[in-house]
């Protein structure tokens, strides 16, 4: 059965952690809007997750890395994003805040064959720093912050993310294709009233299988040929649907994420 090009998907559960799954997806299994209780926490389970805080202001943990005081918008109208990495497997913590976060995951490919030896060693922080953030590489030999291993929880903020043009736009790459992240890349951008979106604009655009669209507005939101307003989800499926995909704000401004899945040559 060849798969809908655009499918809505809606968002079921509390107002605590609303849920939309995809069904019959390769790669992506679920976007969800967590409003953390005062302490609070998930477990991201056998996928890798993409967070972003939409707005409010958390003290951050995820594995044993702690982020104190991460977030700066009031809305995800106002100000640039921050994000956090979850590996598979990870606890990730909420704490001492009040807002909405945003989390979407997806499966990562089949595993290699195990590495032996030091590459094995070089995929989790290795004998860690107390107090220095760092960790060693047997690979390399040096000493490099514990976050940027492939099977550590990271931290995003602004500063490691890239503002693009596209057409009257400005894109946030918060996942770029080369992050470290087996299948999900990520970009955010803020429409204007009456602004167009053409994903085929977008510089250094994922490739990717599927494309999961996140968008919030108070208005009407054209998505490709569907209109939606207030929170809405869909899963776009294909490289040609999502080159082709269009989004439009009309008299309201429109956030929305784009969380493409399925990594592939550039």
């Amino acid at each position: 059965m060849t798969p809908t090009p655009l499918l809505a998907l809606p968002f079921a559960g509390d107002p605590r952690l609303a849920t939309a799954a995809v069904p019959n997806a390769r790669w992506l299994v679920h976007c969800q809007l967590w409003q953390p209780q005062p302490s609070d926490h998930l477990t991201t389970g056998e996928h890798e997750t993409a967070v972003v805080v939409l707005s409010g202001t958390f003290d951050l943990r995820a594995g044993s890395t702690a982020w104190p005081a991460r977030g700066t918008r009031s809305t995800p109208f106002a100000g640039r994003p921050m994000a956090v990495f979850l590996p598979k497997h990870t606890e990730f913590h909420a704490a001492n805040g009040q807002g909405e976060i945003l989390l979407v995951a997806a499966r990562q490919p089949a595993a290699p064959a195990a590495a032996a030896g030091r590459a094995q060693l070089a995929q989790k922080p290795l004998l860690p720093l107390a107090g220095s953030g760092k960790a060693f590489d047997p690979m390399s030999g040096d000493w490099r912050p514990a976050e940027s291993f492939p099977t550590a929880a990271e931290s995003l903020p602004p500063r490691r993310m890239q503002q693009l043009p596209a057409g009257g736009c400005t894109v946030e790459r918060v996942l770029a294709p080369d992050y470290k992240a087996a299948t999900l890349s990520l970009d955010e951008v803020v429409l204007a009233p009456q602004q167009t979106l053409r994903l085929a604009a977008v510089p250094g655009r994922p490739v990717a299988d599927e494309l999961l669209v996140f968008v919030r507005s108070r208005g009407a939101v054209r998505i490709g040929a569907a209109l939606a307003s207030g929170d809405s989800a869909w899963c776009v499926t294909g490289p040609a649907a999502i080159e082709g995909l269009e989004l439009a704000a009309a008299a309201e401004p429109a956030y929305v994420l784009l969380a493409y899945a399925g990594k592939g040559p550039a």
